[in-house]
């Protein structure tokens, strides 16, 4: 079939295609020596060894240092990373505690049925793909018992489409996939009729097939298609599976990426020139230690030695012509005693490049309590607006597809359902609350429990006039991760206040009494 005779969607797709091909050397390079176990263009047999030219593991230690921390930072298992804060002003006055407890149980839900899923697992490879260019995760909806199935989509694997906004809401993805599985993925699938009957005399067969994810900016929706490609069982593209989502399965996200290019540059490629070198001096210092071990050799050819017979192994006592030196050392022409200076710069700039700023290492010297806290605000400093960007393209879609999977009419008989009819749009509003981003409340805090320090020192008599303490201690709280639905609301806060004065009047009345003579 001609260009020209593909249809639309296979047209957008080959174009996508063609400009992801500019990475794949790029790529190579990346995975090769950072991510060894990842296969960037998917050519390679699974369970193969990829790590054979891997001489230097200190990107390969960085990355999976990096991406553990940001598991641990923005989805922290076993605890709350989503938070859901109702608008109170929205709703019926009165109820607002109502309003409170529900929200409290939608949010234990929504993370309960990430923890029974294989959420943990998929994050993990898909961050670690963010750390070198574009992760992506894909949300399935499940059972009743267990709604949720994430599935990280491989680099090979992933074409992207950046859109107008700048984001990656449109991508394709092309691979194989079993007979079987086709049926488990799609039970809707429309096969054609001799690729059915192939199916069922051999389910192992693998088809070529295109997942085409087409965000549709009119209506902010989501047109899901698989195409089956032409040359199995001589059938032409075909697709099998059409689907609308309100939004999209598919979640691709960058942490850094260059004006005019669509997919992303993590931090691995920025230190790839540092990373390369120190695997090349590593690979010479071995070479280098191998002939130091085991010597280069020469003898005189006195038809008595005869080379195939020796054995350079202790104890071997080696014959020789009399008269003749037999075998002597060659020494090495050079040393590279210089090369570990090179490669501890190079090793700590990699780190340093994937990691962030650390602490320096114990055996220099005692660290002083000033020197932590300003290596830790530098850490802070260059680590939170790097991770942050992740809020936007990964945290807040996978909230919005986590939510409307929990809350679609096939989950009203899951222990894990939420209910969202009664409630508007602008009634609910999603905050993350993860450790990274309770890192910049907590800083806010200190900055402003400072300039409050300051002032009520400096005008001890006025500060109360100023400032509303109790507003003040109620925001502090909240940025710190004190639950919502403990604090008291406007009217309880009013009869509080109300007792407080009611108590002192009365103090102040008894110690006047006392006070008569």
């Amino acid at each position: 079939m001609s260009q020209n005779n593909k249809p639309a969607t296979l047209r957008r797709f080959e174009r996508a295609k063609s400009q992801r091909q500019q990475w794949d050397g790029l790529l190579d390079d990346a995975y090769r020596y950072a991510i060894p176990n990842h296969d960037p263009r998917g050519t390679e047999t699974r369970g193969s060894q990829r790590d054979i030219e891997v001489y230097d593991n200190t990107a390969v230690n960085a990355v999976q240092w990096k991406k553990a921390r940001l598991h641990g930072q923005l989805f922290p298992p076993f605890r709350e990373w989503m938070d859901f804060t109702p608008n109170l002003d929205l709703y019926e006055k009165g109820n607002e505690d109502q309003w409170r407890q529900f929200f409290k149980n939608a949010r234990e839900r929504f993370h309960a049925a990430i923890e029974v899923s294989n959420f943990h697992i998929e994050i993990d490879p898909a961050l670690g793909d963010a750390c070198i260019s574009t992760g992506c995760l894909m949300v399935h909806a499940g059972s009743p018992e267990n709604p949720l199935r994430f599935e990280a989509v491989p680099i090979a694997q992933l074409i992207p489409e950046e859109g107008p906004d700048g984001m990656i809401k449109t991508l394709f993805r092309e691979w194989r996939i079993t007979g079987r599985q086709v049926k488990e993925k799609w039970p809707d699938a429309d096969l054609p009729g001799p690729v059915k009957q192939r199916i069922s005399q051999e389910p192992d067969d693998h088809l070529p097939v295109i997942e085409a994810l087409l965000h549709e900016y009119s209506t902010d929706t989501c047109r899901y298609e698989v195409w089956l490609t032409g040359g199995y069982e001589n059938s032409s593209d075909t697709l099998i599976v059409t689907r609308h989502y309100h939004v999209s399965p598919a979640i691709a996200f960058r942490m850094d990426k260059a004006p005019g290019e669509w997919m992303g540059r993590g931090p691995v490629l920025n230190v790839l020139g540092d990373i390369k070198t120190a695997n090349k001096v590593v690979e010479l210092i071995l070479k280098n230690a191998s002939i130091a071990a085991t010597g280069i050799w020469q003898a005189d050819d006195d038809g008595v030695l005869n080379l195939s017979n020796i054995k350079l192994a202790p104890g071997t006592i080696i014959p020789k012509a009399q008269g003749s030196q037999g075998l002597q050392p060659l020494e090495a022409p050079g040393r590279f005693d210089v090369s570990q200076i090179i490669l501890q710069q190079l090793q700590e700039n990699i780190r340093r490049g994937i990691q962030g700023p650390t602490l320096p290492p114990t055996d220099q010297g005692t660290r002083t309590a000033t020197e932590i806290d300003a290596r830790v605000a530098e850490h802070q400093a260059v680590e939170l607006p790097i991770s942050l960007r992740l809020l936007s393209e990964l945290d807040y879609p996978l909230a919005d597809r986590v939510l409307s999977i929990l809350s679609s009419p096939d989950m009203a008989g899951s222990p894990y359902y939420i209910d969202v009819s009664g409630i508007t749009s602008q009634g609910l509003s999603l905050v993350p609350a993860s450790p990274l981003v309770r890192l910049q409340d907590l800083a806010d805090s200190a900055r402003n429990q400072q300039i409050y320090a300051q002032a009520a020192q400096l005008f001890p008599d006025i500060i109360g006039n100023v400032v509303n303490r109790s507003g003040y201690l109620k925001g502090a709280l909240g940025k710190a991760g004190f639950p919502a639905e403990y604090f008291l609301s406007a009217e309880q806060q009013a009869e509080a206040e109300a007792l407080m004065q009611m108590k002192m009047a009365e103090m102040e009345s008894a110690q006047s009494v006392l006070g008569d003579p």
